[in-house]
């Protein structure tokens, strides 16, 4: 029972009293590890990364709020470079059988010369909900342009959901599957080994969030990561081991109201 009341409890916070939070557009593990700077990492969050990529990745993820699976978020992509026109596909899913938010997701990215990149994405998202008894669907569009002046430093503006549609809704509130997001992000590679990156980002119901992170190359095969962000103030913690061409990613965030947070990602570049 005390189970129950806190997934619902958790559930109303994460998507009833907040619209803008959007429970199905999480950047990968390894992002979410530096403060959640989705936009300077993951071409799930700024479509003209796809520009700069050399190799092909398939990648997984899941990440678990609050250690209840019935809050989980599960994405997975595909990542394909190539000299006409790189292109990416992302499936996600958050949620249990009562209540799921589910969103697909088609991007593509172009390198315009040596430092900018271009790109843009579509996605459909739908919620499912037995709670509510009706269901929603609505149509996004990102926008997304990388800077990278010389090889160790590297900036990113990503608009997320803007404009958005809605194509469905029978009685649910559908803004928070389509919410509105303007992140600028920032990577420096200040030393061997050592990565800085920074973000503030702008959405319809925060004036501004910011975020910070570093990560640090232990071995050629391990790292340590760790960042903050705001609103709330949330610290992550993570690491990342490669082992025989798969890249294994680990977070936890922590809430100041409703503790720790875990994720694990899984990714193969070839």
């Amino acid at each position: 029972m005390k189970k129950m009341l806190l997934i619902v409890f958790a559930l109303w916070l994460q998507c009833f009293s907040a619209p803008a939070t959007n429970n199905l557009r999480l950047p990968d593990i390894r992002s979410l590890s530096m403060g959640g700077n989705g936009g300077a990492h993951s071409a799930f969050f700024n479509p003209s990364l796809l520009g700069m990529q050399a190799e092909r990745t398939l990648r997984a993820d899941y990440y678990s709020r609050y250690s209840l699976k019935e809050l989980a978020t599960l994405s997975s992509g595909f990542c394909y470079p190539n000299r006409i026109l790189p292109v990416g596909l992302h499936v996600a899913s958050f949620g249990y059988d009562e209540y799921r938010e589910s969103l697909f997701r088609l991007s593509a990215g172009k390198r315009l010369n040596e430092a900018w990149a271009l790109g843009v994405g579509v996605q459909y998202a739908v919620i499912q909900s037995e709670i509510l008894e009706s269901d929603a669907t609505r149509i996004s569009a990102d926008i997304g342009i990388t800077f990278r002046p010389v090889d160790n430093l590297s900036t990113g503006l990503s608009i997320i959901n803007f404009p958005s549609v809605s194509l469905n809704e029978e009685g649910v509130d559908s803004k928070r599957i389509g919410a509105y997001l303007a992140e600028l992000n920032a990577n420096w590679n200040m030393m061997n080994g050592v990565l800085m990156t920074a973000g503030i980002a702008h959405c319809k119901e925060t004036s501004l969030l910011a975020s910070f992170g570093m990560e640090y190359l232990v071995t050629d095969d391990f790292h340590l990561r760790a960042g903050i962000r705001t609103s709330p103030f949330q610290p992550s913690l993570g690491t990342g081991y490669r082992l025989n061409g798969v890249m294994i990613d680990a977070v936890m965030i922590y809430h100041p109201v409703l503790g720790a947070s875990l994720g694990l990602g899984l990714s193969y570049s070839f």
